[in-house]
């Protein structure tokens, strides 16, 4: 592929997607150096101001790495998430042959915000489980992830130390709640400070906000979320749908889940 200089699409842009490709082919493997911004635009026959931009553009997407004083690195590769399945991050990891681990940095029973005793369907001042833990895979940090669970359903949940244990299996295994599925809404968002320190990012990183409920098998609503990925390290994956002439759905939906 050659970058077309007659094109309205910005060189710096076409540049980005030449590397994409390039690195999906295997022509850059993870961890390996690129080129130099000379050679480069030697190659293309463009301006090093051009390469410049691409190149900082793909190090904000997280695909390429720089290293002051060494140079530009491929990056490497992105956690996927099924957020379509009904698995746990831990189990997504596993799934993929990594080590999930899980730090606990808050756990308790609180009163539910008018926020959450709405999305939850419960009465003002009703207390629920809170679990907030930092999900890591193989040492990297990706997912801090904010649980609350209405305490009335899950008696001494508190109690269960879920650095080690899976919430999804301790909530099917030991309370006999079947977790069905989960409606959510997904928006980009950058870093603050907090976020920063834990994940060992620049303040205004790019970051994926998940927020939804999940319900059991009966359709009561079990668990409010809230999940904050690392725009660097992890995508979302799921499927879409079309729907008919009529508005109904061709196939029979299928809802998706991507916290605990």
């Amino acid at each position: 592929m050659t970058l077309n200089k007659e094109s309205p699409i910005p060189l710096y842009y076409q540049l980005v997607e030449l590397i994409k490709e390039q690195i999906l082919a295997g022509e850059f493997n993870p961890g390996e150096q690129i080129p130099p911004e000379r050679t480069l635009a030697e190659h293309h026959g463009i301006s090093r101001m051009t390469v410049r931009q691409a190149i900082a553009f793909l190090v904000r997407e997280g695909v390429l790495v720089a290293r002051h004083g060494h140079g530009t690195f491929v990056a490497e590769p992105k956690v996927a998430h099924d957020a379509l399945h009904l698995r746990g991050f831990s189990e997504e990891v596993q799934r993929l042959g990594g080590m999930a681990v899980s730090r606990v940095l808050d756990q308790g029973i609180v009163t539910a915000s008018p926020r959450i005793a709405t999305e939850l369907q419960l009465p003002a001042d009703t207390t629920v489980v809170k679990i907030v833990r930092l999900r890591l895979a193989d040492a990297t940090p990706l997912l801090l992830e904010t649980a609350y669970i209405p305490c009335v359903l899950c008696p001494r949940l508190e109690t269960e130390d879920f650095s080690a244990l899976s919430l999804y299996s301790v909530l099917e295994q030991r309370y006999g709640i079947r977790l069905a599925y989960a409606r959510q809404a997904i928006e980009a968002t950058a870093a603050n400070a907090y976020e920063s320190d834990l994940f060992g990012i620049p303040v205004g990183a790019p970051m994926l906000l998940v927020e939804g409920v999940t319900y059991d098998a009966l359709n009561r609503p079990i668990e409010y979320f809230k999940a904050i990925y690392r725009g660097d390290r992890m995508r979302l994956r799921f499927d879409s749908e079309r729907a008919s002439a009529s508005g109904d759905r061709l196939v029979r939906p299928r809802h998706s889940l991507v916290s605990s």
